[in-house]
């Protein structure tokens, strides 16, 4: 069973740092990518080795006032859910905190997904990627880029 290359999709929401959406602590849309694997589903042993490289981006900073003594955050990705925070399979959550930090880079996210087979079935598989504070008043200054890609086979 060879490689095979099934999807690749990227989603942009801020192409540089001129963003000025307050974060709060309602989860925010950041990212939504759907990955055809439909071609799977042409090899039955294929169903089984999809997998998924997801990558991510965020630059956010705190602008507002004084600066917080912390800034926490959490950036998750779910599969196959809806616009809606909490409706999908969580694959990926990270709890961020930064204290004294009144800006700093953008960050990176790096995730990956072994589909179960029935998901790689239905031929797309839909992921999204939120943002939300309980803590501190900061910006989604941007870029804000979350990009997918999907394989299946092996080299055995």
């Amino acid at each position: 069973m060879a490689i095979q290359f099934l999807d690749e999709r990227l989603s942009t929401l801020l192409i540089d740092s001129s963003g000025t959406e307050l974060l709060s602590n309602t989860p925010l849309l950041i990212g939504d990518i759907g990955l055809q694997v439909a071609a799977a589903q042409l090899v039955p042993e294929h169903l089984t080795s999809v997998r998924v490289s997801l990558t991510g981006m965020i630059g956010i900073r705190e602008i507002e006032g004084p600066m917080e003594l912390s800034l926490n955050f959490t950036i998750r990705i779910e599969r196959n859910g809806t616009d809606t925070f909490g409706s999908g399979t969580v694959i990926f959550e990270e709890n961020f905190i930064l204290i004294g930090e009144p800006a700093f880079s953008p960050l990176a996210v790096v995730a990956g997904d072994f589909p179960p087979a029935d998901v790689v079935m239905e031929g797309q598989i839909r992921y999204t990627m939120f943002i939300s504070l309980p803590r501190g008043t900061p910006t989604l200054t941007g870029p804000v880029t979350f990009n997918g890609s999907a394989a299946t086979g092996t080299t055995i």
